[in-house]
């Protein structure tokens, strides 16, 4: 390729050169032939004109002959030198004695020039006519010699004439040569050499993996030449070309049976989704699936219904999966489904979950009806791997990990992971079966006023009681918050805090404002504020008597979506506090302009008074100028309450008070004691 680069002339340049060199050789031609053509012109007509000098001499020098009148022979041979190429002239005798002579000065000529004039020229470079006596002789019509006329020409100065003259038509010939030879060459390298430059350049663009996608261009000048015909055939040959290269391609990376990829082919879109992912800092799952006592099938039903069955197992596999990754057959029943939607181990769980949910639905094989089950090895980029071979073996030993621990298992390469996963999941199948069977309640921790120890609300915290056992919200909220069900749970906490306030109010003639916690997912979902605003008028309660408590991280998320949902709620007089107030990214910027009506210091905070006060000083000081109540929440002993209590810190919160109780207990303690006597004058 090297040599042919380096030899290369372009077939534009070599078609000038023809077109130049055959221009030249027919202009030199021609000029030959106009040479010899002027030559013989130019003879023909010195000839006649000689005959016609010597004509119109011969009288007057046969006179002055005859007469041996030297001055008018002088006279009348000058005459004869002003004719045009007239050398010299001379006149003799009879005797051949020289009578008058008369000649024009010549130039110089070189050598070449002579010997070409005489070539030329030789043979009528000179002529003569004899001259006789003006009369007869008495008694006889016999004529008398009495001398001879000789003219001689100038060849030199008449060749130099000649190629004068020439010249002009030389330059005009060489002219036109060149003009026509610019002119063709512009029209050959538009018409031909330019189209064949276009298809040299296509024929460098195919790619031989797929050649019938960069065909040769075809022109409408040459849809019906040799050159339109070449272009076509090679456009037939490359389609042609590109379904055999797609039919061998099928064959080499496609599975026979099921259709799916092979290994090859799984190899390289592994080593794609690798390149995408180092680039995107992303994660991705393959799951490596073994089918459950696929031989026992192939062996009772045979191999035709075992093949079938694999099929069905492929279209299933690939249904499931969809757009989220790709299916691949390795051989035997065992399948790869690379996975590149999935981010996390949690993700991954439950969409093989999913995936053997719908492979356990029965198959029906001729008259046969066919339960699969399968095990599954999931191994993550790049945790379990950097290379495609890494990843498929790891998840090959994870689904032998499966396999060992019954039918329809999976598991992770790394044990931790699978554990931590089904944990996950039954947490989260758990959570679904507590609000069927209304397993959450509510417990309730009181509010204080520092300075008179007077309850004067609550917060209302979930908790989860199973089996006869409370399972801390640290262990279920997480997991709620992952999978959405924070928001129904949400929605079930608001409702039971609206019901909590009428049965007061029933009750007790009174009822406390109860704070209620909003995860981030909730506070984004679009009918948090409808969902308040309907629970508050279905059980009458009186929008002060609710505060709804929200995080930094869900004012961030989208502060100006934010400050909408706040502006509503408290324009429809709900109370509005900001929990964790100082662990995150807060803004003085953006907190004036929240309309919220109460700020909490975090218990982070309140621990570490007395001794660490600063930024208890710094929220305490914020809030009062921006006119909001302020809350300390985790007080448990008596100095961080000195603290606060020096500091006009106006409400506590905390185990120093009381820990979350009950919802019995807590209105024995704080609601049913102090308004005992308003409920019997009631029922009185």
């Amino acid at each position: 390729m090297t040599g042919m680069t380096t030899n290369f002339k372009s077939l534009t340049w070599k078609q000038t050169n023809l077109v130049v060199f055959t221009a030249l050789f027919f202009a030199v031609a021609i000029f030959i032939v106009e040479i010899a053509f002027v030559v013989y012109t130019e003879r023909g007509q010195l000839i006649l004109a000689q005959q016609e000098l010597l004509d119109s001499v011969e009288q007057p020098a046969a006179n002055a002959v005859w007469a041996l009148d030297d001055n008018l022979a002088k006279q009348t041979l000058e005459g004869v030198l002003k004719v045009e190429h007239v050398g010299s002239t001379v006149i003799n005798l009879d005797d051949g004695t020289l009578f008058v002579s008369v000649n024009n000065a010549s130039p110089d000529y070189s050598d070449l020039f002579i010997s070409l004039s005489r070539r030329l020229f030789s043979d009528i470079s000179e002529i003569d006519r004899p001259l006789y006596r003006p009369y007869y002789f008495e008694g006889t019509r016999q004529q008398q010699l009495i001398g001879t006329l000789t003219v001689f020409y100038d060849t030199q100065e008449l060749t130099n004439s000649l190629f004068s003259q020439l010249q002009l038509g030389l330059v005009a010939t060489l002219a036109r040569a060149l003009l026509l030879t610019m002119v063709l060459s512009v029209v050959f390298h538009r018409f031909l050499t330019q189209p064949i430059a276009r298809i040299s350049e296509s024929i460098d663009r195919i790619d031989p993996e797929s050649p019938d996608e960069n065909l040769l261009p075809t022109s409408r000048a040459h849809q019906d030449d040799e050159l339109g015909l070449v272009t076509t055939k090679f456009n037939q040959i490359l389609v042609q070309f590109g379904q055999t290269q797609s039919k061998l391609r099928k064959m080499a990376t496609r599975d026979p049976l099921t259709g799916l990829p092979n290994r090859t082919l799984l190899l390289e879109t592994i080593a794609v989704t690798i390149q995408r992912a180092r680039v995107h800092k992303r994660h991705f799952a393959l799951l490596f699936i073994d089918l459950d006592r696929f031989k026992n099938v192939n062996d009772s039903l045979g191999h035709a219904l075992g093949d079938q069955y694999l099929a069905r197992i492929a279209r299933i596999l690939e249904r499931v999966v969809g757009d989220q990754g790709s299916v691949a057959r390795l051989g035997g029943d065992e399948f790869v489904i690379l996975a590149d939607d999935i981010q996390s181990p949690t993700d991954a769980a439950e969409f093989v979950e999913k995936l053997l949910a719908q492979m356990n639905t029965p198959i029906q094989l001729g008259e046969h009806a066919v339960h699969p089950a399968a095990s599954v090895g999931i191994s993550i980029y790049p945790e379990d791997g950097h290379g495609a071979e890494d990843l498929i073996r790891h998840a090959d030993i994870a689904m032998y990990s499966a396999k060992a621990a019954g039918s329809n298992q999976w598991a992770f390469f790394k044990q931790q992971m699978t554990e931590r996963a089904a944990v996950r999941l039954r947490t989260e199948a758990s959570l679904h079966d507590a609000l069927k069977h209304e397993e959450f309640c509510l417990h309730l921790q009181p509010k204080l006023n520092i300075e008179t120890g007077e309850v004067i609300g609550c917060e209302a915290l979930i908790r989860w009681k199973k089996d006869g056992r409370l399972i801390s919200p640290m262990s279920f909220i997480p997991v709620a918050e992952e999978t959405g069900i924070i928001i129904p749970i949400g929605r079930w906490v608001i409702e039971q805090s609206c019901k909590i306030i009428r049965d007061w109010q029933k009750q007790y003639n009174y009822a406390l404002p109860i704070a209620i916690n909003v995860a981030t997912p909730q506070f984004a979902d679009a009918s948090l504020v409808p969902d308040i605003k309907q629970m508050a008028l279905r059980y009458q309660v009186n929008p002060e008597l609710l505060e709804i408590e929200i995080t930094e991280t869900s004012l961030m998320n989208d502060i100006e979506l934010a400050i909408n949902k706040l502006e509503q709620l408290k324009s429809a007089g709900f109370g509005i506090a900001v929990d964790d107030f100082g662990t995150g990214y807060s803004s003085l910027s953006y907190l004036r302009h929240l309309p919220i009506t109460t700020m909490k210091i975090d218990r982070c905070f309140v621990s570490d008074l007395p001794h660490d006060s600063a930024i208890a000083s710094t929220i305490l000081m914020l809030g009062r100028q921006l006119n909001l109540k302020i809350v300390a929440e985790g007080i448990e002993n008596e100095q961080q309450l000195a603290w606060l209590k020096e500091h006009n810190c106006p409400i506590g919160q905390g185990f120093y008070y009381s820990q979350p109780l009950e919802r019995e207990e807590f209105e024995a303690k704080y609601i049913a004691k102090q308004h005992a006597s308003i409920t019997v004058v009631d029922n009185q």
